[in-house]
């Protein structure tokens, strides 16, 4: 029950005041701090695993500490009230808005800290990698959320912009706040409040993932259909990923995982596929489809065509069957 940093600044070492309670299965360790009109409380504890920390304060300017990192963490952060900036947190500058939480993890031996807010109220867990995979690997969804934090683990920040706190959230860190208990009832109780804040916190990211999940899924339909009507001259890739919001590396294996080939390979089949239908159904001379459907090499287009259909592009037009040109428009709309 080690903690998983230290405060370095000696500007609040020097004026902090710590208390330590040593129960059943958990320590207790309370830290006060006053200076200039500025004070602060840190509540910290340690269970086996992880690490409960809140912190109150009224800062009158901010304050700027620096932590010395005793292991490597992933960390929970609730901010409830004001807001903590970081120089370097998972290696990006961070910022932590009132109301917003977020999951990160980092290993760097030192990061620097601004708490601001003249009421600051924040809440975090910091728990060990040994501890989280344990959690993650007991649920199907959420490795495949965090998968690649444990096939090759490394500093992250779950979301930029973080995410908003819900009511249940806030019960639950209150009901850390304020627990009543004491001995073992208290490190049970705690146990089960952290695992309750896990939980919720993790079907809250699978709910943004689904979400997101949804919108790439509407998008790649839209590409898709747009091909359907423009396979003929279709934009390049990247001018086709602007027009849809995306960028081409999310479009390229987005539309991969979704349609099982990639965006040049369906307007490739598209085009075979209107070809055949038109000499199948009309008297157009071949060349002249090779150019509709955006062949501009007639013998490139004899090639692919017979590499797909097994008969040349000649062969299918002398099929008997033939429709008119009404009945053309109908077939390919359809």
């Amino acid at each position: 029950m080690e903690p998983f940093y230290q405060v370095r600044t000696a500007e609040f070492t020097d004026n902090c005041q710590t208390t330590l309670h040593q129960q059943t299965g958990l320590m207790h360790a309370t830290t006060t701090w006053q200076s200039g009109g500025n004070e602060a409380t840190f509540s910290d504890y340690f269970l086996e695993g992880f690490q409960l920390t809140t912190l109150t304060g009224h800062l009158a300017q901010p304050l700027q500490l620096e932590l010395a990192v005793e292991k490597p963490w992933l960390a929970m952060l609730y901010q409830l009230d004001g807001q903590i900036d970081s120089k370097a947190c998972a290696l990006s500058p961070l910022r932590f808005e009132r109301g917003h939480q977020n999951m990160m993890a980092d290993e760097a031996p030192v990061n620097f800290y601004t708490f601001q807010g003249r009421q600051h109220t924040s809440f975090s867990i910091h728990l060990t990698r040994n501890l989280f995979e344990q959690l993650v690997t007991s649920n199907e969804e959420w490795l495949g959320l965090h998968g690649q934090q444990l096939n090759r683990p490394k500093p992250f920040v779950m979301l930029p912009e973080g995410m908003a706190i819900s009511p249940q959230q806030r019960t639950l860190i209150q009901q850390i706040i304020n627990c009543p208990y004491s001995g073992s009832l208290k490190k049970m109780f705690l146990e089960a409040r952290f695992l309750d804040l896990f939980i919720e916190q993790q079907t809250q990211l699978m709910q943004l993932r689904v979400r997101g999940t949804s919108r790439d899924r509407e998008m790649l339909h839209a590409v898709r259909d747009f091909l359907d009507s423009n396979y003929a001259e279709p934009p390049s890739l990247l001018a086709l990923a602007r027009q849809f919001g995306t960028n081409d590396f999310k479009l390229k294996k987005g539309f991969r995982e979704l349609f099982g080939t990639t965006v040049f390979g369906y307007i490739a089949e598209r085009r075979l596929t209107v070809a055949h239908q038109l000499l199948s159904l009309t008297d157009q001379p071949v060349q002249e489809v090779a150019e509709v459907v955006g062949f501009a090499n007639p013998a490139h287009f004899s090639t692919v065509f017979r590499r797909k259909f097994g008969l040349r592009p000649t062969q299918v037009r002398r099929a008997p069957q033939r429709l008119q040109a009404g009945a053309l428009l109908s077939a390919i709309a359809a």
